[in-house]
């Protein structure tokens, strides 16, 4: 009866930004087209094995599956029915030394599992900062893409995480690859509210002019949170604040709508560029005269 109010409560409430993108808190987890009613941990499902072989990496017990092995009853590559590896499970739980017995003995460091992810993202997912590099030290490829389209990458950006980022672009990451939906690491960052991930991503070269299937800019989604730091990069590094979406608002009519602190630190750092820039003009004009 409770959820049938709720959602009732969530259809009779009029959005006052297109799609409600600036209402309410700042703080709300997740993006809203109405209310966060529900929302569901991306990781939040289970990763069981669903035979010995791989019950024992998950439990790290390596005399076992040393025992498992010498009785060729499996194989380093067997996979299970969702075509997960040893390799898969070892990352996930974080056993860096079974995933270092693994690689010993040649297992494939790409394989996919039914839903094309690598043994690197299943480390990423377990913010496993150690296996994660120990992996890509061995060749791992970063750039490998799930069923969603999604890299390493973009898994580092789930879990809020700079320093796994900073491995992955060591190793080749492409930090503008996208997902089906058009999202780049950094606009997923934006969009998912990771920000302690986008100020790196911004801070190395990241594109801060990619935008959504609503042409929502990277500006606007700071607006939306009320990042000072992440609006005043964005704004130093040149980004139109008077670029509009597809429904016509810019990046200034949200944080005035949505009753946003930045709004006044776009207004200033705004009057401070524009003071810079006669500034500059003006110099360069007593030079040439």
């Amino acid at each position: 009866m409770f959820s049938t109010l709720r959602k009732l409560c969530c259809f009779k409430r009029e959005p006052k930004t297109p799609l409600g993108f600036c209402d309410g808190p700042s703080n709300r987890e997740g993006s809203l087209a109405c209310c966060d009613c529900s929302h569901e941990d991306k990781y939040g499902h289970s990763y069981d094995p669903d035979n010995k072989f791989h019950e024992a990496v998950c439990m790290g017990k390596i005399k076992v599956v040393l025992h498992l092995l010498s009785k060729k009853k499996f194989s380093i590559n067997d996979t299970d029915k969702g075509k997960r590896t040893a390799l898969h499970f070892a990352c996930f739980y974080g056993h860096l030394h079974l995933v270092q017995f693994l690689l010993y003995n040649d297992c494939m460091i790409n394989a996919l599992d039914d839903q094309k992810a690598t043994p690197l993202m299943k480390a990423v997912q377990s913010w496993e900062t150690k296996i994660a590099s120990v992996l890509l030290d061995n060749g791992a490829n970063p750039n490998c893409k799930d069923s969603n389209g999604e890299t390493a990458l973009h898994q580092a950006v789930y879990v809020d995480s700079p320093d796994i980022a900073a491995s992955l672009l060591e190793y080749g990451a492409d930090i503008e690859e996208t997902t089906k939906d058009g999202f780049t690491p950094l606009l997923l960052a934006l969009r998912e509210r990771k920000l302690l991930t986008a100020e790196y991503l911004i801070k190395h070269g990241a594109n801060i002019y990619a935008r959504d299937d609503y042409q929502r800019t990277t500006l606007m989604y700071a607006v939306q949170w009320d990042s000072e730091v992440i609006v005043e990069q964005l704004l130093e590094k040149g980004i139109d604040h008077s670029l509009k979406d597809s429904f016509g608002w810019s990046a200034l009519q949200y944080a005035v709508a949505g009753k946003r602190k930045v709004k006044s630190t776009c207004r200033l750092l705004l009057i401070r560029i524009w003071f810079q820039i006669r500034v500059t003009d003006f110099y360069v004009f007593k030079r040439g005269g």
